[in-house]
């Protein structure tokens, strides 16, 4: 029986984080797209050590979207190499940039770009 990790990224008033077991980390100065990143790669290790690993994606709306999953997406992700482009962005850019959706998920308009 494998131990879950999973990387919740969210929006809150005061920046973009990540949940794993009821602890916060963050806020990510790159905003969502820091977040997404480095939830892939935490994911990424947890899930060669033998954990059910995935990231999930909280949208404002409150539904939550699976963004990745250790096991079934590829790593490094081509929706992952994107995000990496947009957080070197000068951060007016970025914060129109849109978010490409990843291999399991949609992002909607309501969450795209923000940063």
């Amino acid at each position: 029986m494998s131990l879950s990790a999973h990387y919740i990224v969210s929006c809150q008033t005061d920046g973009w984080f990540i949940m794993l077991e009821g602890e916060r980390y963050g806020p990510f100065l790159d905003g969502q797209v820091g977040a997404l990143i480095a939830a892939v790669q935490a994911a990424n290790h947890a899930g060669k050590d033998g954990h059910d690993a995935r990231v999930l994606l909280h949208a404002k709306d409150g539904g939550v979207s699976t963004a990745w999953i250790f096991g079934t997406d590829s790593y490094p992700s081509p929706w992952v190499e994107e995000l990496h482009r947009i957080a070197l962005l000068p951060r007016r850019e970025r914060a129109h940039a849109s978010v490409p959706p990843g291999p399991s998920m949609t992002l909607d308009a309501a969450v795209a770009g923000q940063a």
